[in-house]
C-alpha cells in the first residue's frame, strides 16, 4: 500500500514530507503582524515555510479590522517586496490571489537574498490604506 502511495506520489511529482501537512495552508504560522498606517487595520502574514529562507515565497495574507478582528471584505492588495539594507526590491510583481473576503495567497514573490525584506502592502477598494511587515529571510 506504501509502495503504491509513494509511486503515485513520483508520478504526480510530489514528494513525501516528514510532516504530514508541510507545505499545506492550514501548517501555515504567523511570520509578521502589523497595524496598518491608519491603525484601523490589522494586516497579518503566514507561510507554511518555517524558518523562512531565501526564494520564490508563497504566503497568505490576512486583513482584519483592528477592533472587532473580522475580516474586511472589497479590499484590492497589491505588495512591493523591499530589502533595505540593499536599496531595491524585485523586478516581477508578485502574483496576489483573493481566496475570500480579508484573505490573500501572494505567490511568486522572489525574495532572493537572505537578510531583512520588507513586504509594502497598498490596500485599496473598501478602504485606503498601506502597511508595512518586516521579514528576516535565513540562507
Amino acid at each position: 500500500m506504501i509502495k503504491a502511495l509513494l509511486m503515485g506520489m513520483l508520478l504526480l511529482g510530489a514528494t513525501p514530507s516528514a510532516a504530514p501537512d508541510a507545505g499545506q495552508v492550514s501548517a501555515a504560522t504567523t511570520v509578521g503582524t502589523v497595524a496598518s498606517a491608519s491603525g484601523r487595520l490589522r494586516v497579518e502574514v503566514l507561510s507554511s515555510m518555517t524558518p523562512l529562507r531565501r526564494g520564490v515565497q508563497v504566503l497568505q495574507v490576512r486583513i482584519t479590522d483592528a477592533v472587532s478582528g473580522k475580516p474586511v471584505p472589497g479590499v484590492v492588495l497589491s505588495v512591493q517586496p523591499w530589502m533595505p539594507a540593499m536599496g531595491h526590491g524585485i523586478s516581477e510583481v508578485p502574483r496576489v490571489t483573493v481566496r475570500e473576503p480579508g484573505s490573500f495567497e501572494v505567490s511568486d514573490a522572489d525574495l532572493f537574498m537572505p537578510g531583512v525584506w520588507e513586504l509594502r502592502f497598498t490596500l485599496k477598494g473598501a478602504v485606503e490604506d498601506s502597511a508595512t511587515v518586516t521579514l528576516k529571510l535565513g540562507r
